[in-house]
């Protein structure tokens, strides 16, 4: 009877320790996973659940450590295990989105999206990644609903308004495309890449003016992107300079001669 007392003591006292250290782990592991320490970060996840096998979040962290890190396939198995564990948890559901979004299931991931949103419905990202799907599918009425949503939700985060802008110029809509592209230079002031959809935009509202002032901007601002030398060429060829045309496309080819 004294050896039972004396084992239960020692378990009384080992497995407080044990769940203690594990949240050690786990916090070390989430300072490296936001410093970008990849490695170090699954790692210590992955003692923090040799410790504690219990802790469905771990599972959730150690899964997002993976799909950074490119094993996607581990990122799924551990989102799997949380949402066994607990299907609850949101952030499981959004990080597989994430994962079969990755790998080129678009089908799995908004089913997983979906899920995550039901649970999470103030999420601006959720919507703003599960809008990104349905943009990328060329559901472009369903990709602006969700991306009006984000917006609602969060109107500071500037690639939501590049992505509805995106949706809009696929629709047609081009002046609300570039007001999409300009709150997004709002927010980002030195966004290249917005700048040369902007100037895309005006090209196809016929204002070559206004398209070479954004492209020139965007290209000060990369200098090696053979898209935005192509595009300059046409808003040149727009305004009859053929000679400047013919110089911008023997740089974009410079630059990407595959292509």
């Amino acid at each position: 009877m004294k050896k039972i007392f004396v084992f239960l003591i020692a378990v009384s006292f080992v497995i407080p320790l044990a769940a203690q250290n594990a949240e050690y782990y786990y916090l070390r592991g989430t300072v490296y996973y936001q410093k970008g320490d990849l490695a170090r970060a699954i790692d210590d996840f992955t003692k923090a659940i040799g410790l504690d096998p219990y802790d469905a979040n771990i599972y959730v962290d150690r899964g997002a450590a993976y799909h950074d890190y490119g094993e996607v396939d581990r990122a799924i198995e551990d989102y799997n295990k949380a949402i066994a564990m607990d299907p609850r948890i949101e952030t499981a559901w959004y990080g597989r989105g994430n994962a079969y979004h990755t790998k080129g299931n678009l089908d799995r991931a908004l089913e997983d999206y979906g899920r995550a949103i039901g649970l999470a419905p103030n999420d601006a990202s959720m919507y703003s990644d599960r809008g990104s799907i349905y943009l990328e599918r060329g559901e472009l009425d369903r990709a602006i609903s969700d991306f009006n949503r984000a917006i609602t939700l969060d109107p500071y985060m500037d690639y939501v308004w590049v992505t509805r802008g995106e949706a809009y110029f696929a629709i047609g809509e081009i002046d609300k495309a570039i007001a999409d592209f300009t709150k997004a230079l709002s927010l980002t002031p030195e966004a290249g890449p917005v700048y040369l959809s902007r100037g895309q935009a005006y090209l196809e509202k016929g204002d070559a003016d206004r398209a070479l002032t954004d492209i020139n901007k965007a290209l000060s601002i990369d200098p090696d992107n053979p898209d935005a030398y192509n595009s300059r060429a046409t808003a040149h060829l727009a305004k009859g300079d053929f000679d400047q045309a013919i110089r911008d496309l023997d740089k974009a080819i410079e630059l990407n001669p595959g292509n």
